[in-house]
Parts: C-alpha cells; sequence; structure tokens
C-alpha cells in the first residue's frame, strides 16, 4: 500500500536518478545505469566462488547489479528511473514505507567481485536505503575469485588484499 507521501519521496528519488543519469550518460563510456556484473566478467577467468557469510557492508562499496535485467530500472546511484505509474514504482513506494515504519532488516544478496559489490537480490532495498542516506546494508556475499593474472595490475593489488586478508 502507498500514500501521497511516498509517492512523493518516490519522485523525488526519480528525480536524482534522472539526473545522475543525464549527466553520466555517454561519459567515460558509462551507461548511466547500473554496471552489470554478468558483462564485466565477459571473457574473464575465475578460479571459483567463496561463500563469505552474512556482512555488514557500506552502500557506497554497492557499484552494480549481476544481470542486465535491473540495470536500466536504476540510474548508477541506485536512484530508480521508471515512471510513477509503474508496479516497480508501487514496489518500491511499499518498501520505503516499510524502512520508515520498521527498518529493513532482510539481508540482501551480492557477489564481491574485486572489492566491489553487485545486487544479486535486492536491489530497491539499496534504492530506499540509498535514499535515505544509510550508510550500510546487511548482505550474504559471495565472492568471485578471478584467475591469478600478473599482468592485470587491478587483479594482481586484489590478490595481495586476498593474501594479507582476514
Amino acid at each position: 500500500m502507498t500514500d501521497q507521501k511516498s509517492l512523493q519521496e518516490y519522485l523525488a528519488a526519480r528525480r536524482a536518478g534522472r539526473r545522475y543519469f543525464a549527466e553520466h550518460e555517454g561519459k567515460n563510456g558509462e551507461t548511466g545505469c547500473l554496471e552489470v556484473l554478468e558483462d564485466r566478467l565477459r571473457g574473464v577467468e575465475t578460479v571459483g566462488e567463496i561463500n563469505l557469510g552474512t556482512h555488514e557492508i557500506p552502500l557506497k562499496n554497492i557499484v552494480g547489479t549481476y544481470t542486465a535485467a535491473r540495470s536500466t530500472a536504476f540510474a548508477g546511484n541506485f536512484m530508480p528511473l521508471l515512471d510513477e505509474g509503474t508496479e516497480f514504482a508501487a514496489k518500491w513506494q511499499s518498501l520505503y514505507l516499510h524502512h520508515i515504519k520498521d527498518g529493513i532488516s532482510d539481508p540482501i544478496k551480492v557477489y564481491e567481485y574485486i572489492n566491489r559489490f553487485f545486487v544479486l537480490e535486492g536491489n530497491k532495498r539499496v534504492s530506499v536505503l540509498n535514499y535515505v542516506g544509510a550508510y550500510s546494508i546487511r548482505a550474504d556475499v559471495i565472492r568471485i575469485v578471478p584467475k591469478r593474472d600478473s599482468k592485470n595490475r587491478e587483479i594482481d593489488i586484489y590478490y595481495e588484499f586476498l593474501d594479507y586478508g582476514p
């Protein structure tokens, strides 16, 4: 169930999303929408996945979504892009009201790849919490480990982190 307040909040979030989209679309190869992990992994060799369990992760480290299907519903800042008359908008508004009343406590599901998180399940929760200025969210984390490649600086640095991390 939605109300006038949640509609106004959705419209404000959508304005922020459209502003971000307009500022980023086409710049440095960006689409203005969420980064897609499936696209990033295309042609990348990985050595496996590790279930890291449930952790509190900073929202600022969540940079995208797992599949392209969800990427165009959100700007790259996780603010919604779809019109207010959509089922998506109604669900976002209901989730916003739930958060204001009870808080969001169910963990989202994310993949971690090279110290960045991509949402498998819970994009709207991330959106609402970003909108209200939350710092972090609980997440069930699965790490995707790329194949070691000393010629790839990003992967080389990531392996230093893995070798010395907890």
